[in-house]
Order: structure tokens, then sequence, then C-alpha cells
């Protein structure tokens, strides 16, 4: 015969029951469970019976050689056993608890409900507890960290130093260099216009001179370029201006010359009548005239002699342009750039050949670009750079820094004076801080502001914002330089390179 025992649990008392139904044994615990009342759980004594799971909270099984009542009793004195070792070790850990907190506790009154009674009490309060009791670091250790704001004002000074430096060794050019170029120039003009008026004394022509960013202050690295401006006069009765934006065109920045009143003024009457295509004054027949005259009609290796200096038409191109070679050894070289312009009512056109006429692969119509005259804003921009810097900004300074940037990196080449100028301009008007120590947050704000706009492809015009001066450069030129200034944007000095 098997038998069987049956514990029944209830809050506050652990009672073993024979087969017969007696109570064998009968305590008290302090364990506290979450079963409920009345709760019976059967074992049957068997050899082969199956170990209950391990999240009951009392097992009574029978060993298969333990029968009878001695059997019986010694059971139940082991599972009464180890319910009183379950309730001591309930009992010390509720002391443990009520002992820390009794610690950390503020001083209350003498009937205060324990913290895990309180309905205030929350897990966040047990950790913000828990915290305060985590050790404290070492106030005394060497390292400290600095402050975010003197650390920033360091990296700064360093790197206007930097700034100052590379425009010092780099950007700067040296005077006697500069008034070299000047001279040059000066002489080559003068060639020109005393060889013009012999061959063309029928063209209705101002006085020569020279400009360029030589001449402003504006050149950076060396003094390699320089203008030469042919001034053409045109009668207001023969001649009307129209913008480009309002042809079939529709290109903004640019202009047409139509020729008017020919029923007043026959054809023939204008020295520039010889240059009108379609009825229109075209600027490509106008640079083609000076082109052939300044490279193939003038006896450029007597000059040279005579000057001292070596000179070799530029032949390629659809602009009259000459290399000139000066110096003891001839080491610098002068590019002189011949370029007609018109002042026509409040406007200055230049003879600039249209980016459609330069492409590789023309598009169909492209001829009807031969006549746009180009708008210039040259003396516009020095007027407002002069009055923005006033004698002590450094407009003048990072604006030639950022240009030389651009013209040491080969992936930024593409980026002209023009575009750097305009995208000061548009800075201007949200920054007006330009005092000589702030060179390095304006340095990075241009080349910030010159990233957003290389992302969007697109840098409005100051003094005409229908023009996008961006829109003579192709699509993958913009891109690289785009990812170029992406880098420069993190790393301000790395484009600082000698």
């Amino acid at each position: 015969m098997r038998y069987a025992c049956l514990v029944s649990f209830r809050p506050g008392r652990l009672t073993l029951k024979l087969p017969c139904g007696s109570d064998f044994l009968s305590c008290p615990t302090q364990t506290t469970s979450t079963y409920p009342a009345d709760t019976v759980t059967e074992y049957p004594l068997s050899p082969h019976t199956t170990p209950p799971p391990q999240d009951t909270p009392l097992t009574a099984m029978a060993s298969t050689r333990s029968r009878g009542e001695g059997g019986l009793l010694y059971w139940g004195l082991k599972v009464l056993a180890g319910a009183a070792g379950a309730a001591v070790v309930g009992a010390a850990a509720w002391a443990a608890k009520n002992f820390y907190e009794s610690s950390d506790a503020e001083p209350g009154p003498p009937h205060a409900r324990p913290w895990h009674e309180s309905e205030e009490s929350s897990d966040e309060d047990t950790r913000e507890k828990a915290k305060g009791r985590l050790p404290r670091s070492n106030t005394g250790s060497p390292y400290r960290k600095p402050p975010q704001g003197k650390q920033g004002k360091m990296d700064r000074k360093t790197l206007l130093h930097k700034l100052t430096r590379f425009h010092d060794n780099v950007v700067e050019i040296p005077q006697n260099e500069v008034d070299m170029a000047k001279e040059v120039t000066q002489i080559v003009a003068t060639a020109i216009r005393d060889f013009i008026r012999t061959k063309k004394p029928e063209l209705p022509l101002g006085e020569l001179y020279a400009d360029g960013h030589v001449y402003d202050g504006l050149k950076v690295i060396r003094a390699d370029q320089t203008t030469v401006v042919v001034p053409m006069s045109l009668d207001v009765n023969m001649w009307q201006l129209v913008p480009g934006d309002e042809t079939v065109l529709c290109v903004p920045g640019w202009c047409l010359i139509r020729r008017q009143n020919v029923d007043y003024f026959p054809m023939g009457s204008s020295g520039w009548d010889h240059f009108v295509i379609g009825g229109y004054l075209s600027p490509r027949v106008v640079g083609k005239m000076f082109t052939r005259l300044v490279q193939e009609s003038i006896n450029w290796p007597s000059l040279s002699h005579c000057f001292g200096f070596q000179v070799r038409p530029k032949m390629r191109g659809l602009t009259a342009a000459l290399d000139v070679y000066y110096g003891s050894d001839l080491q610098h070289r002068l590019r002189v750039t011949v370029t007609p312009a018109i002042r026509f009512e409040s406007l200055e056109l230049v003879a600039t050949p249209h980016p459609a006429l330069l492409r590789t692969e023309r598009p169909d119509g492209v001829e009807s670009f031969q006549n746009l005259w180009r708008e210039s804003f040259m003396e516009a921009e020095r007027i407002k750079l002069e009055t923005l810097e006033d004698g002590v900004g450094c407009h003048r300074a990072c604006l030639r820094v950022v240009k030389a940037v651009t013209e040491t990196n080969t992936e930024l080449r593409a980026i002209r004076y023009e575009h750097l100028l305009h995208l000061m301009f548009h800075l201007c008007d949200k920054e007006t801080r330009w005092q000589p120590d702030d060179l390095a947050d304006r340095y990075e704000d241009m080349l910030q502001y010159l990233q957003g706009s290389l992302a969007k492809g697109a840098l409005l015009h100051y003094f005409d914002e229908s023009v996008n001066l961006f829109a003579d450069v192709d699509t993958e030129t913009l891109q690289t330089a785009h990812r170029v200034l992406t880098l420069a944007v993190a790393h301000p000095a790395s484009l600082l390179r000698r």
C-alpha cells in the first residue's frame, strides 16, 4: 500500500495532513504567499514521482523506503525545517531593506509609513536613492575637462593664426611684382591703342584703360591676369537696348543691342554697322575683329625687343588675349585680355561669349546666343565693397583668403571671384561683425554659405536676383565642389594649403 501526504498552506500557517484526514503537523510561519487560501497540493509517494516545478512554494515527497508513521514523521519534519528556513531568509531581507531605508531617509514622524507601503513612492524614487549610494568620483583628480567656451575660443584663435599666416605667406603678392604687372599692362594697352587709331580710325572708340583685380587689390597668389578695356561709343538714336529676359531666349543678365531708326540713319551711318547680324550688334563679330588686330596685325616681336619682354598672342579661344613674359629670365607670365565694352544708358556691357557658345556639344539654335552682351556690375561691386569695408573691416582679407583657397584646390577652381564677391555681399546682410578679430568666424561662414549654394546649384546675383551665377557651371563640377566644401566645413583649416 502506498501512502500520500497532503500539504495545506494558508497565510500564516503550514499544515501537513495524513491520509486519514487528521492534521499531523501544523506550525505558524512568517512567509507571505501569493497563493490563495486553502490551497491543497497532493504529491503521491512513489519512487518514480516527477520533481515538482521550481516555482512551487512548498514540496513534500515521501521516499519509497520511508513507510509507516516513522517515514511520515521524518518528511514532515523536513518540510517544516524548509519552511522555517524560508521564513528566516524572508525576515532577514525585510530587516535589511528597513535598515537601509531608515539610514537614508530624512527624519520624519514616528509612525511614518515605510517606503514600500507609501502611495507616493515609485521606481523613480528608488533609482534616485540608489544613485545617491553610489561611490562619488574623485574630485581631486589632476585631469580637468576644459570649459566648452574656453576650448572653442582657443580653437578660434588657432584658426585665426593659421588664416593670418596663410594670408601673409600665400595670398599676399609682393609689391614689386604688382608694380611690374601694371607697368607691362600699360605698355601693351598703349601699343594696342596706337595701332587701332592708325588702322581703324573710323571706329568710334574711347580711351583704352587697364583694369583687373590687380588694380583693386583683390588679386591673390600671383599677379598674372589683367584686362585692357576698349570702350565703344554708340549713338542712342541708332541703337536700342533690349534686356535678355524680355526676348525669346529669356536669359537674364544678358542684353541685345538692336539697330533702329534705319529710315533716318541709314546703314553705314555708324562705324559699327559692319558688325550687325540680323539687326543686332554682334559681340562675336566685334571680338573677332579685335582678336585679328591684336594677335595677327601687331608686330609683337619687334615691340618685345624694344620693351625688354616677350609677347606671345594666344591664338585659341573667342577672346583676344596676349601672354606676356617678363623678368630677368622671363620667369613671370602675365595674361592680358582685350575686352570691348559699351556703356549704354545706365548699364555697362562687355563682349563676353555666352557659355552656350563655349560648350563642346552645342544645342540647336545656339547661333541665337552670338548677339548677347553680358551685363557688367564691376563699378557697383567696387563701390559696395568700399562701403562695407570702410577701411577697418576684414571683408577684403576674408574674400582674398577664400579666393586663394579655391585657386589652390583643383576641385574648386570653377568658383570665380564673381561668385565669392556676391556671396559675401549676401552674407553681409545677415552678419554685421567684420572686425579683424572676426576673420575666422567670417571665413567659416563663407564656407558654409558656399556649401549651401553649391548644394542648391544656385547663387543669386546681389544686384539682380533673377540671375543665377552658377548657371554657366555644369552640374558635375558643382557636385564635386560641394563634396570638397562639405569636408572643409567640418575642418576649415584643411583647405589652407601652400
